[in-house]
């Protein structure tokens, strides 16, 4: 028990010490008591009037006038007014969290043993976050800003060293941007004294290269679809395409961007016909760089297929030269296009044959090609009549080549040997091989064009390659006459010139010569030759330059094999005749043999160079008669076999 009543003198003794313990005022502000406090900026001393900002220490001063002892004023923070619990003396303090606040003082009474007195006042603690922002860089010496934030209701935006300026929340603004590439937006609040409460965040930016004027090098309109080549673009820049629409701002409507990188861009459903261009701009809003290329117009065709023509025509919005380009499977060509024509009547077309044709607009270094037109040629006219030529070759085989004007391919020929039909194909080149020449028997040839359209042309004119036949003019081959038929060229009144061609067994050319009529005397045959072989040569007559010659056929005269073998011969070796050898001409292809009484071959030779001394084996010369067998073939295969006997004489 007496523990217990020491306790209870102790807990009397230090309550009796705590004023604010005893303090016994309503709890309810009371600014008439005579009591105050005032809240300062504890960095820079100003008084704070209803606003704190986070973060930032704060002072507290008692302003009653009265003297207090420090030891006797005590401060409590919460969001209501606080009525006991006082315990600190503290008068400075840093808030942390934003929202109301309220401070509240508690002070002894103004005599002895009177009640505390309660006194406070109300604040708003406001937080400094880095304010929010966008950047978007402009053309060189700008920059926009977007300001992002919600924290504050008031703005600075300071753009390198200049001087902050007043900005809207949600609002882009370009600034110049000469100095440093860097912003700081400050974000306030309009209740904060002296601006006390203020966040700034600053971020940098590269300022963006010198705008160039984009390059629209070419349009190529495939169908409804169309494909835009460019010159190198700026990746830094936004670029936009854009055909011309004079219901649209500025003339000109947006129907694709394009990608910086990109060096071509193809547009689908593209609006035709069109005029185009590039447009370069920056990515603020409203921009401040724009560049637009030079325009590009797009051109049209249209053919159309008119009785064995096709006429193209074209239009575009742009001016400048035109070139046309014509396919036909995989062969192009560039066909002339007369200065300022918009149409082109194509009349080297095949009926049946189905063309490609482009028109390109070049305008400097620019062009435009339009779409492609196909067209497939008809027509009811006869096509123009077929040109032939007819020549012999080395196998005496009549080639025929027929040449149809305005068209390299297609369609039928026929082929007609003297009148009669030799053969209907698509080829422009055949061989007769059934023929003999005959200089008694004439041998023309004609051919007619039937086209894709079923018209069927005229007959070309007749042709008639040149007969030749040669024949020996003495019994020893050592002339020879030759006589050949005129030849009919494309153009029978066209004078034509000859020449005789000597040839080799190989059909290597030996000699050429100019002949005046149809007939030749050649007394100067090749005399190493058994067979000799000629053609002639004949130029003129209307042949085309394309084929300026045209050559009969080979005629060969055969001169025969001739040998001689001497009735005996004595091998004594006295140095005259001593040896058997033969003579002869053309003695190419040979076998000699020598056979004795008893039907033994005692020699054989195949050359002209092997000659028989008489002796058999290594036995002397044995005088009496000897058989002996020539057999030889001839250069056309002929085959030549004598008999007759030889005597050695001693």
């Amino acid at each position: 028990m007496r523990i217990v009543k020491r306790l209870l003198l102790l807990l009397l003794l230090l309550t009796s010490l705590v004023p604010s313990m005893r303090a016994q005022g309503p709890c309810v502000n009371t600014p008439n008591s005579g009591a105050c406090f005032q809240a300062y900026d504890a960095i820079t001393g100003q008084l704070l009037v209803g606003t704190l900002c986070a973060g930032r220490p704060v002072r507290l001063r008692d302003c009653s006038g009265r003297a207090l002892d420090p030891a006797q004023v005590y401060y409590r923070q919460a969001s209501t007014i606080v009525c006991s619990g006082f315990t600190d003396t503290t008068t400075t303090f840093t808030p942390t969290t934003p929202g109301p606040l309220i401070i509240t003082q508690n002070t002894q009474g103004s005599g002895a043993g009177t009640q505390g007195i309660i006194f406070s006042r109300p604040f708003e603690v406001k937080s400094t976050p880095p304010p929010t922002f966008t950047l978007t860089t402009c053309a060189p010496g700008f920059v926009q800003v977007t300001i992002t934030d919600t924290n504050y209701d008031q703005y600075l935006v300071q753009v390198g060293n200049d001087a902050p300026v007043p900005a809207a929340r949600n609002t882009p603004v370009t600034y110049p941007a000469n100095g440093p590439a860097t912003v700081s937006v400050i974000g306030r609040y309009a209740q904060a004294q002296n601006n006390l409460c203020a966040g700034t965040a600053t971020r940098s930016f590269t300022p963006l290269p010198p705008p160039q004027r984009p390059a629209l090098r070419s349009l190529t309109v495939q169908g409804s679809s169309a494909e835009f080549q460019f010159g190198s673009l700026q990746p830094e820049y936004l670029y936009s395409l854009q055909v011309a629409d004079a219901a649209a701002p500025g003339g000109y409507r947006t129907v694709a961007p394009v990608a910086g990188n990109l060096t071509s861009f193809t547009l689908s459903n593209t609006p035709l016909p069109g005029c185009y261009r590039l447009l370069l701009q920056d990515a603020c809003q409203p921009s401040v760089a724009s560049a637009s290329s030079f325009v590009l117009c797009s051109v049209a065709l249209t053919a159309t297929a008119q009785n064995g023509r096709n006429l193209l025509r074209w239009t575009s919005e742009a001016t400048g030269s035109y070139t046309l380009s014509r396919t036909e499977g995989s062969t192009t060509v560039q066909l002339s296009v007369p200065a300022g024509t918009t149409q082109y009547i194509d009349t080297a077309v095949t009926c049946g044959l189905t063309y490609r044709y482009r028109v390109s607009l070049t305008m400097g270094t620019t062009s435009s090609v339009s779409n492609e037109a196909s067209v497939t040629t008809t027509s009811t006219l006869a096509p123009a009549t077929p040109l032939l030529t007819a020549s012999f070759n080395l196998r005496n085989q009549v080639e025929l080549t027929a040449m149809v004007p305005r068209s390299p391919g297609g369609g039928q020929l026929t082929y007609l040997r003297n009148g009669q039909e030799l053969r209907a194909t698509a080829a422009r080149t055949v061989r007769d091989s059934l023929v003999t020449p005959n200089t008694a028997e004439p041998l023309c040839y004609a051919v007619r064009f039937l086209d894709a359209c079923g018209n069927r042309s005229a007959d070309s004119a007749p042709v008639c390659p040149v007969l030749l036949d040669a024949r020996a003019a003495n019994d020893e081959g050592t002339t020879i006459r030759l006589n050949w038929t005129a030849l009919r060229g494309p153009t029978a009144s066209a004078p034509v010139s000859y020449r005789v061609i000597t040839l080799s067994p190989t059909n290597t050319e030996l000699s050429r010569v100019l002949v005046n009529g149809l007939t030749y005397l050649d007394l100067q045959p090749p005399q190493d030759q058994q067979v000799v072989r000629y053609r002639v040569e004949a130029t003129g007559g209307g042949l085309p330059t394309s084929a300026p010659s045209s050559f009969s056929n080979v005629a060969s005269v055969a001169r025969q094999v001739k040998v001689f073998v001497p009735t005996a011969f004595t091998p004594n070796g006295d140095g005259l005749n001593d040896v058997l050898e033969l003579k002869g001409r053309y003695l190419d292809n040979f076998r000699f043999t020598i056979i004795d009484r008893n039907g033994q071959q005692v020699f054989q030779a195949t050359s002209r160079t092997q000659t028989w001394d008489g002796r058999i084996g290594t036995a002397a010369p044995a005088p009496g008669a000897y058989v002996w067998r020539f057999e030889a073939t001839d250069q056309q295969g002929k085959r030549l076999v004598q008999h007759g006997t030889v005597t050695i004489i001693r």
